[in-house]
């Protein structure tokens, strides 16, 4: 069995299979913080100002939605520890989203209009156009139910076990999210009948500067791998695979 020195090897692993058979799943450690105000309040909050069609309502709106979507990120980062991280570095909101934009979360057109918008609203002193509070709302709450959906998967899904089939070989493949470490672990052993069994490990932690790519792949990897785990769409897998590598040489 071929080395994996980088995480660009394990997609190209994985596309040269078969058939690829779902074998169990755990769920992960995950602790999901509880603040005395969430998310949803903040926008049941921006929603109800809203409602009211003043210039103070507005303006308050405008503010909620900027908590919502502050709470839901912190709360979503703590969850996988890293906000810490985040905190450590003083990363701003732009990187962030950018972030995760990057993880495969949201696509990067999404994020760049969210983030003009809040500047927009957050700089310009006047009181915002209806429309454009409105367009801000729906971006808020979409980021708030993906968070959550995407929060949901890892949790129940720490640990993603899969049984890969290429030509005359079987491979048994266990990717775990470490949350603790702010790590993945893929490994990979040769399960094939009258072979000596052979494992490879590969590791992606975000400790450096420098782990970032490597860690935005492994976690791209983790979540496509969550969703075929799910629905067992294996073309579909495939594509995606694909399209992470070939956007990592553009």
């Amino acid at each position: 069995m071929e080395s994996f020195a980088e995480m660009k090897d394990i997609v190209q692993f994985i596309l040269r299979t078969d058939e690829i058979e779902r074998d169990g799943s755990n769920g992960s450690d995950i602790n999901i913080p509880i603040y005395d105000i969430s998310s949803e309040e903040f926008l049941e909050f921006a929603e109800n100002a809203i409602a009211s069609e003043t210039k103070e309502g507005i303006v308050n709106a405008v503010s909620n939605l900027k908590r919502a979507l502050d709470c839901e990120m912190d709360m979503f980062f703590e969850s996988i520890n890293l906000k810490r991280i985040f905190d450590k570095k003083n990363l701003k909101f732009e990187k962030k989203t950018q972030f995760l934009a990057n993880i495969g979360l949201f696509p990067i057109q999404t994020i760049n209009k969210l983030n003009f918008m809040r500047n927009k609203l957050e700089h310009e002193y006047k009181t915002p156009e209806i429309h454009d509070l409105y367009t801000y709302y729906e971006l808020v709450w979409s980021v708030i139910k993906i968070l959550d959906l995407y929060l949901e998967l890892l949790y129940i899904n720490g640990e993603i076990n899969l049984v890969l089939y290429i030509e005359n070989t079987e491979h048994h493949f266990t990717m775990k999210h470490d949350i603790k470490e702010c790590a993945f672990e893929f490994q990979i052993i040769d399960w094939t009948k009258g072979k000596e069994r052979e494992q490879k490990t590969l590791n992606a932690s975000l400790k450096n500067q420098e782990d970032v790519d490597n860690f935005v792949m492994a976690f791209n990897i983790y979540l496509l791998s969550i969703q075929y785990f799910d629905y067992g769409n294996l073309n579909l897998y495939k594509k995606k695979l694909r399209r992470l590598i070939e956007t990592e040489r553009v």
